[in-house]
């Protein structure tokens, strides 16, 4: 064991996941050439090669095959040690507390919270329905553990809550694959004069709704709301049944229903979404959500960008 890191082990078991060099190191958070540098240090101290580089291929060799299996059940090991640790020190009760738009449909959350869960069995999730605004002040009165959203308002000029980006989206425009704005590659708000569009009601959150009508006016249009909804789902449901095309992030729409398609919306800017939490914030279990849920959100980002 002289020599080898944990995180060599980690960056080798990311890469034997990926089996690519730029998405394992986007994943890891370093660059590509450090990552690079990193699985050759380790191949030096095991003494055999782990992987075969051919062209932009890259494989297992047998013994990296094994390597991956066996560091496969440290980590699974490591993970369960911590746990013990943290029930004998009293912390029996494993709960976090977590603020966020439900409209939203972030689609990193869910198999982030299926990896914690499957961590820690006993874990209770609390939801709180919320745009980033209202969560500044649930983070700092400790109603909520995390908030996750679009950055909407300034955060507080204390430093006490901090601001981590975890993935960006265009915003795109839901339709039928017979709409007449198919057959387009992207689309410009002039393209949505006099469209039937469906949106979120102004109630998720007031500032995106507020800035999307600007723009739609700086445009030179009003634009022609026949829905507005609470639930992103109803609105899919609403363009399936041809009642209108309906606005919002990328991430929501990521797996649009059989016979809908989406374009993006080139002259609005990016959504971030980020996760907030208190800057004073010690519990490693919420520091646990937060690494997992960024790693969800940078392999979900991947996708997008691919």
């Amino acid at each position: 064991m002289r020599g080898i890191e944990l995180r060599q082990l980690r960056y080798f078991s990311i890469l034997a996941n990926e089996l690519h060099f730029r998405k394992a190191a986007d994943l890891a958070f370093i660059t590509q050439p450090a990552l690079s540098q990193q699985i050759s240090k380790l191949e030096e101290t095991v003494g055999t090669a782990l992987f075969t580089r051919d062209g932009r291929k890259v494989a297992l060799t047998p013994a990296g095959a094994v390597l991956h299996c066996e560091t496969s059940k440290i980590f699974d090991q490591l993970q369960r040690a911590l746990r013990l640790t943290r029930e004998v020190a009293g912390e029996r009760e494993f709960r976090i507390s977590i603020g966020l738009v439900e409209y939203t449909n972030l689609p990193f959350l869910p198999p982030a919270l299926m990896r914690l869960q499957a961590l820690y069995p006993s874990l209770k999730v609390q939801r709180h329905e919320m745009h980033s605004v209202l969560q500044m002040d649930a983070l700092a009165r400790k109603v909520i553990d995390v908030g996750i959203g679009v950055q909407v308002g300034l955060l507080p000029a204390d430093g006490s809550i901090c601001a981590q980006p975890v993935m960006t989206a265009p915003w795109v425009v839901l339709m039928r694959q017979d709409h007449r704005l198919a057959g387009l590659d992207e689309l410009c708000l002039e393209d949505l004069v006099g469209e039937r569009l469906i949106f979120f009601e102004r109630s998720v959150i007031p500032q995106l709704y507020d800035g999307l009508l600007a723009a739609c006016r700086q445009a030179g249009f009003t634009p022609n709301f026949v829905y507005e909804t609470q639930q992103s789902q109803v609105g899919m449901a609403m363009v399936s049944e041809g009642v209108g095309a309906m606005l919002g992030a990328a991430y929501i729409f990521h797996a649009p229903p059989a016979g809908l398609t989406t374009r993006p919306l080139r002259d609005m800017d990016q959504l971030v979404v980020q996760l907030f939490s208190r800057s004073s914030e010690a519990d490693p279990l919420k520091h646990e959500f937060m690494e997992v849920a960024k790693e969800e959100a940078r392999r979900l980002q991947i996708r997008f960008n691919a």
